[in-house]
């Protein structure tokens, strides 16, 4: 099994959703997040006080999964704000590789060299970029440039490449290294490029005015740039900004409400329509009104209206 795919076991405590734990993690751990490991980590505080079942359920679990996995607890202990993504796992673990037991230390160095040889930018990530780790890709991506002198050169040479990849892809590559390279985040750097506008190519300038009409267009694009994975579905896009609500702008926030009382009229006034013309349009990505405005001629005035 490769590595990384036997680090995300660590993931994996959903067994006790339901299970003869149950009522003890609501009752222990209402408040702990069961990813990562970091419920079983939890109850395992509590294991005097716990059910005899979920105490036998929970030493199953354990031996399971350090047999699976022998730096479970390492990872439940060290790495909890740590993305389980691409190598991220494996940058925590090198990190803090002086600090790990000993079953976790032997089976690490065992499997050191091969992620070194297929991330040669790994040790370089871990020794300059690891505050960047719980970030995108990108932050990391742009760490890694600002700190070409200090890289290796296996990573140096790899780091040489993505610079004359991004560009041939991005005009904008080295005006944000002139105005802005202290930004890391693409929200911070379009803020920062806006403000410098004037200095900029007309290639550039493009690039910069676009990203600006998205957010004349869509008062949560900004809030979406700096709190959701790109590329995500409409769905998922308002599940990321319904879990971070607190965080986001005023106008997004605003628009949310508008948008949500929208929604309730449109529920109000299409329902009948909906279940007449559209039944089995995927509530997904739009595709009612799409199929309500398709039919528009045959809806209610009501809805016409709406729509």
């Amino acid at each position: 099994m490769k590595f990384l795919t036997t680090l995300l076991l660590v993931l994996s405590f959903g067994a006790y959703a339901g299970s003869e734990c149950d009522a003890d993690a609501k009752k222990f751990c209402a408040n702990t997040d069961p990813g990562k490991g970091q419920l079983a980590k939890c109850l395992m505080n509590y294991e005097g006080q716990l059910s005899a079942a979920c105490s036998k359920d929970l030493k199953a679990f354990r031996t399971k999964t350090l047999g699976n996995n022998p730096c479970f607890d390492e990872l439940t202990e060290m790495c909890a704000d740590i993305p389980a993504v691409n190598r991220k796992l494996e940058y925590c673990l090198m990190k803090n590789e002086s600090r790990l037991g000993a079953k976790c230390l032997a089976d690490f160095k065992k499997k050191k060299p091969n992620i070194i040889v297929k991330d040669v930018c790994a040790q370089d990530i871990v020794n300059t970029c690891y505050t960047t780790v719980s970030e995108s890709d990108a932050s990391t991506g742009r760490c890694l440039i600002k700190n070409r002198a200090k890289l290796s050169g296996f990573c140096q040479k790899k780091t040489d490449k993505r610079i004359a990849d991004m560009k041939k892809s991005n005009p904008c590559f080295d005006e944000t290294e002139k105005f802005c390279p202290t930004q890391i985040r693409f929200h911070e750097i379009h803020e920062c490029m806006e403000k410098k506008i004037s200095s900029l190519s007309p290639a550039c300038k493009a690039v910069v005015n676009k990203e600006m009409e998205k957010e004349k267009s869509n008062p949560c694009y900004v809030d979406l740039r700096k709190h959701c994975k790109p590329g995500i579905s409409s769905g998922e896009q308002h599940r990321c900004l319904e879990i971070n609500e607190k965080e986001l702008s005023p106008s997004c926030k605003q628009f949310r409400v508008k948008e949500a009382g929208k929604i309730q009229s449109m529920v109000k006034l299409c329902e009948a329509d909906r279940l007449k013309l559209c039944p089995k349009a995927p509530f997904q990505n739009g595709l009612v009104i799409k199929c309500l405005k398709e039919n528009a001629s045959k809806v209610s005035a009501a809805c016409k209206a709406l729509l």
